[in-house]
């Protein structure tokens, strides 16, 4: 069937109803960071968009247990701990400060890095909330296609917001400043083994130069950003692709033979992807079992940088490269300009990382510079600037367009 005597052409309403859906949530529930009741009103209301098109019955809410503050919250003690280490060495105990940057280290690389939970138990516990629903098709699922984004905002990234242009150097500076410190104390604990000590000016430098860790005791504060573009925008980009397809198969007019799909909205991806995975471990096995794709959305703000992710959480998960060429083809038969690109070391993760590390495929589609060192033009991201006259209401239109024709193409495809 001719997705054209389907769906009507995606047009300005359609773009509106997602602009004034993310306006809806970002006004009405301003702080939903998770584990929040905000947040939690939040998923609800996504909950009852969904419901408006997915099959009746088919949308659920699944609660998960999550340490929110975990994941950026130890920074402030980590600059602590320098500076300790720094007096120690200053007082010759140079083992205890080498013991001390080396877990300082450890843990900045988990959390920052990889998004280990390692520091969940310093931290107090709180409920996070998932929200999904299925539109089935006319015959037997032989694959589904998760659209998935994410409904929780962040913390304002206080260095980006005041200071972009010496966002990357200072976090390059901070963190290099670390490596420095516990190499130093690993030589002076070795040179402390044959009676050699290390001059105390040395120690004196490290405190000094300790100004390069001042900023990241405000990395971020209480302040949470309103979170339009990262990434209710998307959320309701998922809402409106699922009724463009709810409707036709109310109407009886489902294009949709052997594909069913399923829109997600995950908590928790601001404090480290705790929401996707907790939907992963939760479903691992009918995720397998059923060919899945999953189509997640991101930061999207502007046309000119629409991008599909084949490497994500900071360049270390492996995503499908074969769905990110298939939807850059997708937008340029659409007119778009897309290009596949990967997440930078430092530029963090989107919720696709959580299915590539299952072996799922998956891509992410954002539009905006995913390079950590675009971030000196100034970003809204992450900002308290996030609200949606940020966003291109074409950029918009496009992500409608391709996730529309991604799930055509890949019901019209041979079986798998």
């Amino acid at each position: 069937m001719d997705k054209e005597n389907v769906f009507p052409e995606i047009t300005g309403p359609d773009v509106r109803r997602a602009f004034t859906f993310t306006d809806e949530v970002v006004n009405g529930y301003p702080g939903h960071l998770a584990g929040t009741e905000s947040c939690r009103r939040a998923g609800q209301r996504v909950k009852q968009e969904f419901e408006k098109f997915c099959d009746a019955g088919s949308v659920k809410t699944e609660e998960f247990v999550i340490h929110p503050w975990s994941f950026l919250k130890y920074i402030p003690g980590m600059v602590v701990v320098y500076f300790i280490c720094a007096v120690l060495l200053y007082f010759q105990y140079p083992w205890i400060a080498f013991a001390g940057l080396a877990v300082s280290l450890f843990a900045f690389i988990g959390q920052f890095v990889f998004y280990w939970h390692l520091l969940d138990p310093l931290f107090p516990a709180r409920k996070g909330f998932n929200i999904s629903g299925s539109i089935e098709p006319e015959g037997e699922v032989r694959r589904q296609v998760i659209v998935s984004a994410h409904h929780d905002a962040a913390y304002a990234f206080q260095i980006l917001t005041h200071l972009p242009k010496l966002y990357t150097p200072l976090l390059a500076c901070g963190v290099l400043l670390l490596v420095i410190a516990l190499l130093i104390s690993l030589v002076a604990a070795v040179l402390s083994l044959f009676g050699v000590v290390l001059p105390q000016w040395v120690a004196v430098t490290l405190m000094i130069g300790g100004v390069f860790e001042i900023p990241f005791l405000f990395f971020t504060t209480s302040q949470v950003v309103p979170g339009a573009g990262d990434n209710m925008i998307a959320v309701a980009i998922a809402a409106e692709t699922g009724r463009l397809f709810g409707e036709a198969k109310r109407k009886g007019a489902s294009p949709l033979k052997h594909t069913r799909i399923i829109l997600a909205s995950f908590d928790a991806e601001e404090c480290g992807l705790r929401g996707a995975r907790a939907y992963v471990r939760a479903h691992r096995e009918e995720l397998l079992k059923t060919k899945t794709f999953v189509f997640n959305m991101d930061t999207l703000y502007n046309l000119k940088e629409l991008n599909f992710l084949d490497y994500d959480l900071n360049s270390t998960v492996k995503l499908s490269h074969e769905m990110a060429q298939q939807c850059v083809d997708i937008a340029g038969s659409l007119g778009y300009k897309a290009v596949i690109s990967r997440m930078s070391p430092g530029g963090g993760s989107t919720d696709a990382a959580a299915f590539g590390e299952a072996g799922i495929e998956v891509t992410n589609l954002a539009a905006m510079s995913l390079n950590i060192k675009d971030y000196e033009k100034g970003f809204v991201y992450h900002t308290p600037n996030d609200v949606s006259k940020y966003i291109e209401p074409a950029v918009v239109e496009a992500a409608l367009k391709i996730a529309r024709d991604y799930i055509l193409k890949m019901d019209a495809a041979k079986a798998l």
